[in-house]
C-alpha cells in the first residue's frame, strides 16, 4: 500500500538573514561581513544559524578556522542573491508606481475622443510618462462604463451624464450641429437622416435637441462611428448631426453646417472611492490641458472639476 508523503513544510525566514548570508558567500572572512554589514560577528553568527536550523541542512563547514559555504549553502546563496535582487528591483517598482512613474494605466474611450479630442493628451502622456504602459480601448459609453465597474479600465472617456456610482471630470465640451450635404435645398422634416444608435448617450442628446427645434427625423441608418456618418452626409445618403471636430476633419468642404442643436460633455469618470493613482489623475490632466487643441473645433475646455455627476446614465 502507497502511503501519501506527508506535506512540505514551507520554508520560513527573514530576508535580512538572507542579507547576511549573501555578505558572508561574498566576504573572505565572517568578521569582514559584520563590518560591512554593520553589525558585530555573535549576531551574525546567531542569525546565520538560526537561517540554518530553520532550512535543516548545514551551510557552513570548517576548513581550518575559517567557515566556509557546504554545497547547500551555496545554493542558499545563490538564493538569496536573486531574492535579494528581485526585492530591490519590486522595491524600485512600487516607488515609481507610487510617484506615478511606472505600472500600467488603461484607458477607455468613445470614438471621438480617440480619433479627435484626446490625441495630443495621449501624445504628451507617452512623452511625460515613458515608463508608464498605456493600454487604450475604444468602446460605446455605456460599454466602457460597465468594463470600468467590472475593473477592466482604470479610466474612461465617455459622453455625460454619468452613472452616481462613478467619479467624473470634465474633460471638454462639444457643440453639436446639423451637418447637410453642400447646397441641400428640402427641409428637415423631409429629409432622411444618419444618427448616432439609439440609446447612446449622444443620440438622446441630439433627440432632445432636434425636438425643441420642432424636428422629428426620419432614421435610415444608424452609426456609433462619427466617421461613417460624416460620409452618409457627404455622400448626399442623409442628414446628420456631428461635432465640429468630426464634420470639419477633412477641411469640412464636402459637408454643410446648419443650426446647432446642443452640446455634449466628455467625462472622465473613475470609479467611486478607487485608490488615488497618480497616472491617472496626470491623464486627466493632460486631458483637460490638450483636449480639442485645434481652431474652429467648435468645442470648450471645462472650467471647473466635476467631483461627482447629479444625474443617472441613460439606458443603453
Amino acid at each position: 500500500m502507497l502511503m501519501n508523503k506527508p506535506a512540505a513544510i514551507p520554508l520560513q525566514f527573514h530576508a535580512q538573514q538572507l542579507a547576511y548570508l549573501r555578505e558572508v558567500e561574498r566576504s573572505a572572512t565572517f568578521t569582514e561581513a559584520a563590518e560591512r554589514l554593520g553589525v558585530s560577528q555573535p549576531a551574525l553568527s546567531q542569525a546565520l544559524a538560526e537561517l540554518e536550523r530553520r532550512m535543516g541542512v548545514p551551510l557552513f563547514e570548517r576548513q581550518g578556522r575559517l567557515r566556509v559555504l557546504t554545497e547547500a549553502g551555496r545554493e542558499a546563496a545563490r538564493f538569496a542573491s536573486e531574492v535579494l535582487g528581485r526585492a530591490a528591483e519590486l522595491q524600485g517598482w512600487i516607488g515609481a508606481y507610487r510617484d506615478g512613474a511606472g505600472g500600467t494605466l488603461t484607458v477607455g474611450m468613445i470614438d471621438a475622443a480617440s480619433l479627435y479630442a484626446l490625441p495630443e493628451a495621449v501624445r504628451a502622456f507617452r512623452e511625460e510618462f515613458p515608463a508608464v504602459t498605456l493600454r487604450m480601448r475604444v468602446d460605446t459609453s455605456t460599454a466602457l462604463v460597465e468594463r470600468l465597474r467590472r475593473y477592466e479600465l482604470d479610466l474612461a472617456v465617455v459622453v455625460g451624464p454619468a452613472p452616481d456610482d462613478l467619479e467624473a471630470v470634465e474633460v471638454a465640451r462639444e457643440a453639436l450641429h446639423v451637418y447637410v450635404p453642400p447646397g441641400a435645398t428640402e427641409r428637415a422634416e423631409d429629409a432622411d437622416w444618419v444618427l448616432y444608435p439609439t440609446g447612446s448617450h449622444t443620440r438622446a442628446q441630439i433627440e432632445e435637441g432636434l425636438a425643441r427645434l420642432g424636428i422629428a427625423p426620419r432614421v435610415v441608418l444608424e452609426s456609433g462611428n462619427p466617421e461613417v456618418l460624416r460620409q452618409m452626409v457627404a455622400l448626399g445618403f442623409g442628414w446628420s448631426v456631428l461635432p465640429a471636430a468630426v464634420a470639419d476633419a477633412r477641411g469640412g468642404a464636402d459637408v454643410e453646417q446648419r443650426v446647432a442643436v446642443g452640446e455634449r460633455t466628455l467625462l472622465g469618470v473613475r470609479r467611486r472611492g478607487a485608490p488615488e493613482d497618480p497616472r491617472a489623475a496626470a491623464f486627466l490632466r493632460l486631458a483637460r490641458e490638450r483636449a480639442w487643441r485645434r481652431p474652429g473645433d467648435g468645442a470648450r475646455r471645462p472650467e471647473g472639476r466635476r467631483g461627482e455627476c447629479d444625474a443617472r446614465s441613460r439606458e443603453g
